[in-house]
């Protein structure tokens, strides 16, 4: 069966579909290697004692993979789901005193003011897709520079559309390129794709084809 529409929908505001999905989306090995990478990207970056947010940081996946490894860092975790802050609150409970969270939309609200600055990264894995569309993906791009510290960088590991791909894509889905453009649009520099993830041309699903794009804030 060819599938003519990749995309999925989300009810992220309903515990039970929040617990539901933190069940199906543990990290397999191949979405492990999108996590070593970022820590790798992190700890070439960051001082020992930087500060991390995380945009869309669901069930705590991500989080908990960094707060291991990097035991000096302090969290910021963002999500308009209360539920999946929930969820993530209770798999980060060991690092209450590293970690802070907070509930907001990250295109309606004014987020950027509530995150303590200035911040050495951003991150953000499988969320940013869900704004629905390169206008706010742009718009968050925008407000995470100005957050950022000088020589900070943001990574993002999401869902793209792979080029060549003859499906329509949901809007938050797009080429690689698009997401260069924007960051450079904004300030960023280097911005680049470090890496493609579960490529599928033919037929692919909705949790295939990721990147990982980086870029720097410069002084």
């Amino acid at each position: 069966m060819t599938t003519d529409f990749v995309g999925a929908e989300h009810e992220f505001h309903s515990k039970e579909f929040a617990l539901g999905w933190a069940e199906r989306f543990v990290p397999t090995p191949e979405r492990l290697r999108l996590f070593e990478l970022i820590l790798s990207q992190l700890e070439e970056t960051l001082p020992a004692d930087g500060s991390i947010v995380e945009l869309g940081i669901g069930p705590g996946y991500l989080a908990n993979f960094l707060l291991q490894r990097m035991p000096k860092i302090s969290y910021c975790g963002i999500d308009f789901s209360l539920p999946m802050l929930e969820i993530a609150q209770k798999r980060l409970q060991k690092f209450t005193s590293r970690v802070k969270y907070i509930q907001v939309d990250l295109v309606e609200d004014s987020w950027e003011e509530r995150v303590s600055k200035p911040s050495h990264a951003i991150v953000s894995t499988w969320a940013l897709h869900d704004l629905g569309s390169s206008e706010n993906i742009d718009t968050v791009y925008r407000r995470s520079y100005g957050i950022l510290a000088n020589n900070g960088i943001l990574i993002n590991g999401d869902f793209i559309k792979p080029v060549g791909a003859l499906q329509k894509f949901e809007g938050g889905r797009f080429y690689v390129a698009k997401h260069l453009e924007l960051l450079g649009k904004v300030g960023f520099s280097n911005a680049s794709c470090l890496s493609l993830f579960e490529e599928e041309m033919e037929n692919p699903t909705a949790s295939q084809n990721y990147a990982c794009i980086r870029a720097d804030k410069s002084r």
